[in-house]
């Protein structure tokens, strides 16, 4: 009886079944916690972006921020201006971008505010853009609803593309 057993075993684990495995495109090369990035140009503060979670990837040379992502932007005179937070967001180190995404709000240090679904930051152009819908808070407590958004960092020269909503003539 027990040879029969010992017999079948054998037979089991000397089955020819192949798993084909999938190649993983999102294979990333570096992984941190609780991580602090400064972006600088020409030794000038840009940015100080925050996260509890960064994946990176040195082929395309893409970073994937997650949980809590916070991006502090200073102006050219090293002087904070603004505070991007959102759920998530990529940085693109060759185009020098950063897509926020999920929950995201601008809060300019003025008082201004900009809040969406997702954002792009353009260092070079020193510009946020949005194509999502959008609430904006403006300095005098004025809320305006849109569709497209264009700004400098600090939300003081502002376009919204598709606007509506209403304004306060106090």
């Amino acid at each position: 009886m027990n040879y029969y057993l010992i017999l079948f075993f054998i037979l089991i684990s000397c089955s020819r079944s192949y798993q084909v495995e999938e190649p993983l495109d999102d294979i990333h090369d570096q992984l941190s916690v609780d991580v602090e990035i400064t972006l600088t140009e020409q030794g000038n503060i840009k940015a100080l972006i925050k996260s509890k979670f960064l994946e990176r990837n040195n082929e395309n040379l893409e970073l994937r921020l997650t949980d809590e992502v916070n991006v502090d932007l200073y102006n050219d005179s090293y002087q904070h201006t603004s505070l991007i937070t959102s759920n998530y967001a990529f940085v693109s180190e060759k185009e020098n971008k950063i897509n926020a995404f999920g929950d995201v709000v601008v809060a300019a240090d003025n008082g201004q505010q900009l809040w969406t679904d997702s954002l792009l930051w353009d260092n070079k152009a020193d510009k946020i853009f949005t194509d999502a819908s959008l609430t904006f808070i403006s300095g005098n407590f004025d809320t305006l609803y849109g569709t497209g958004f264009e700004s400098n960092i600090d939300l003081t020269n502002w376009k919204i593309t598709k606007p509506r909503g209403s304004i306060n003539n106090e």
